[in-house]
């Protein structure tokens, strides 16, 4: 299950957002801690089923992103005279909010590879 209760740790549940689940300093996780707690309570004020809840947030957040690494190996490969990735992720950017499995490798954090590769992570803003 993706929701939290009473007896789950917020941090293994969410420790998939975080580039880095180990690197998170023992401040930091208590105050993700108060705030998912204040988060409970504002869910348990609420009252909506949390199956609704869920249907709700999907609809107003969509599963797939273009990520600037995605982008940028598009880009590289098109200039190589192969376009097929800019189709590909058209497609898929086409229906953001649908489940898409056979795109799964699109959903996930920006691959370490790319975290210091100008055009993927370092941009510059040249106006």
């Amino acid at each position: 299950s993706n929701t939290f209760s009473e007896d789950s740790d917020p941090l293994e549940i969410l420790g998939k957002a975080f580039y880095r689940p180990d690197d998170i300093r023992p401040e930091q996780q208590e105050k993700f801690q108060q705030w998912i707690i204040k988060y409970q309570e504002r869910l348990a004020e609420d009252g909506m089923d949390p199956e609704q809840r869920v249907e709700s947030m999907n609809l107003a957040n969509p599963k797939y992103v273009l990520r600037n690494y995605m982008a940028q190996i598009a880009i590289d490969q098109a200039t190589e005279g192969d376009p097929s990735l800019i189709k590909e992720m058209l497609e898929l950017l086409r229906r953001p909010y649908d489940e898409q499995p056979e795109q799964e490798k699109y959903f996930a954090l920006r691959p370490e590879w790319a975290r210091h590769r100008p055009g993927c992570s370092m941009l510059s803003c040249s106006s």
